[in-house]
C-alpha cells in the first residue's frame, strides 16, 4: 500500500494521486445548477414569446416609415433585434399625381395616390428590407386613419 493514497474518508484512492478537498463555498450543490439551467430556460422562453407576440403585433397593425430622403412608406414593419435592418411588408406609398404641384413646389393633398409596391416597371416584389440609418423614425397608423382606410378599400 506505498503507493495508494487515502482520501478523506481513509478509503484507498487512485494510485500515484494525491487527493485534495474541495475549498469550503467552491463546490455548488447540485440543486443550485438545476436552478439555474431552469432559470435560463424560462428567460429564453420568455424572450422567444415576447418577441413572436411583439412581431405578432406588428404584422396587425399599418406603420408609417419616414426615410431620411423625405420618403414615407406604409405597411407591415418587422425589426429583429440586433439586425441592422427593417422589414416592411405590404408596402404602399404616396404618389404625386401630374400637375399636382404649384409653382412655389406645394403639394395639393387631393392629387395624392397611394399605390402598392410592385406594380412599378421593374417589378419589385411586396416586401423592402430598410437599413435602420435611413430611417428618421415610424409611427403606428390608427385603424381609423385616411391612409388605413384607403389600404382596405384597394386591397379589397
Amino acid at each position: 500500500m506505498a503507493n495508494t493514497t487515502l482520501n478523506l474518508n481513509g478509503a484507498p484512492g487512485p494510485t500515484g494521486t494525491p487527493h485534495v478537498p474541495p475549498r469550503p463555498g467552491s463546490v455548488r450543490p447540485r440543486g443550485m445548477r438545476t436552478f439555474v439551467k431552469w432559470f435560463l430556460v424560462i428567460v429564453v422562453i420568455a424572450v422567444a414569446a415576447w418577441g413572436l407576440s411583439s412581431y405578432a403585433a406588428a404584422r396587425s397593425s399599418w406603420q408609417a416609415v419616414f426615410l431620411t430622403n423625405n420618403q414615407v412608406y406604409f405597411g407591415h414593419f418587422s425589426h429583429v433585434p440586433f439586425s441592422s435592418t427593417v422589414t416592411l411588408t405590404d408596402v404602399y406609398y404616396l404618389q404625386v399625381a401630374p400637375n399636382a404641384q404649384d409653382l412655389s413646389g406645394a403639394t395639393d393633398q387631393s392629387n395624392l395616390k397611394l399605390v402598392r409596391l410592385g406594380s412599378e416597371i421593374h417589378g419589385p416584389t411586396d416586401a423592402m428590407v430598410i437599413p435602420m440609418g435611413q430611417i428618421f423614425f415610424w409611427e403606428t397608423l390608427r385603424p381609423d386613419s385616411a391612409v388605413v382606410a384607403a389600404i382596405k378599400s384597394l386591397s379589397h
